[in-house]
């Protein structure tokens, strides 16, 4: 995994130096050294990466790369060329923006859904003394925590996308004044964080 995101870090910084360039500015010299580069770097995939075709994890790189190889010492490449590189290299950007966004959104589905799983399957008799590890938000993996993280990266109202999982995080917090309750109200909130819990699977990251 480390060595696949230096390599993935290697391509984002050339498609970056591409992006930053006016076409008119684009060269041989730019072509011939990131070819090179480029070149190097789909051999550390193979050897590293050998589940994944580069070209299906980088389709917009490597199209970007058949142009830089295909410029030739004494060409004058049109400004269309040009421009069609840092076209290339706008949409690889912008597909690893937006990847990203899906890895950090799924990493806080899955911490909630963690948590989730835990607080339905407690026993309503108990709950009394295990309500606080669910709703206090100083642990960064707690449903409070991975809330506010949601709301911090700019995915959305969280309250909009998950109605159930936000009133069953308010029901937690009303709960957790050191009031025990009747044993059916924990068995009331207990079977809200079943639902919860398919509110959160049942939601595609890339929505």
């Amino acid at each position: 995994m480390m060595y696949r995101r230096f390599i993935e870090s290697k391509i984002n910084d050339i498609a970056k130096y591409f992006v930053d360039k006016q076409p008119e500015n684009i060269t041989f010299i730019d072509a011939d050294t990131y070819d090179y580069e480029l070149f190097t770097l789909y051999e550390k995939w193979k050897q590293l990466v050998p589940a994944e075709e580069f070209v299906d994890y980088f389709p917009y790189i490597d199209k970007l790369w058949e142009l830089l190889a295909n410029w030739k010492p004494d060409d004058v490449e049109s400004i269309q060329t040009q421009r069609q590189i840092i076209e290339l290299a706008k949409k690889h950007l912008t597909k690893t923006i937006k990847n990203n966004n899906f890895m950090k959104k799924q990493e806080i589905l899955n911490g909630i859904s963690r948590e989730l799983e835990g607080l339905s399957s407690e026993n309503p008799r108990d709950f009394y003394f295990g309500i606080d590890c669910y709703a206090d938000n100083y642990d960064e993996d707690s449903i409070g925590a991975l809330i506010y993280k949601w709301e911090q990266f700019g995915f959305g109202d969280f309250k909009k996308k998950f109605p159930i999982t936000s009133r069953l995080y308010v029901q937690l917090e009303n709960m957790n004044d050191g009031i025990e309750r009747l044993r059916e109200e924990y068995a009331a909130l207990i079977s809200l964080a079943k639902d919860a819990l398919a509110e959160i699977k049942g939601f595609k990251a890339f929505d």
